[in-house]
């Protein structure tokens, strides 16, 4: 069953809009456990603080160098396969218990859709997400 990719709520790239930094759920903890593979991540796809700035404002462009970043920071993290689609009992572990839930709700109506490859599908999956909750989007 396609449990494709899931850009928010996952403490790596997703969950907020406009703030001047990460949601409070997001630990110190994460914030650094992340921190060598989004450099790494960013170095392979090109990817510069200020695209993602400008995402955590509400603008997805459809760009490799922020659709393939944000694939290759799940994949460190094993919350994808190789095929994008997303290892929910991962993604979710990572939330905080009162944002299951609705993690759940998104995953079971974003992540049916698909992509024409691993980059596409994690920006249509994102995409579906800003729309129906643009509260829980970030993304690091």
């Amino acid at each position: 069953m396609m449990q494709g990719s899931l850009c928010a709520l996952v403490v790596l790239s997703l969950v907020c809009l406009v703030r001047a930094g990460p949601p409070d759920w997001i630990s110190a903890e994460i914030l650094e456990m992340v921190q060598s593979d989004k450099g790494r991540c960013m170095a392979e796809h090109g990817t510069t603080e200020a695209l993602i700035d400008d995402v955590n404002k509400g603008n997805l462009p459809n760009d490799k160098a922020i659709t393939c970043y944000m694939y290759c920071l799940f994949e460190a993290f094993s919350l994808v396969d190789e095929e994008a689609n997303i290892e929910v009992e991962m993604l979710v572990g990572f939330l905080p218990e009162h944002m299951q839930a609705v993690a759940n709700e998104l995953i079971d109506v974003c992540a049916k859709l698909d992509g024409a490859d691993v980059c596409d599908k994690m920006y249509v999956m994102a995409k579906c997400v800003m729309e129906k909750r643009p509260d829980l989007w970030f993304m690091l």
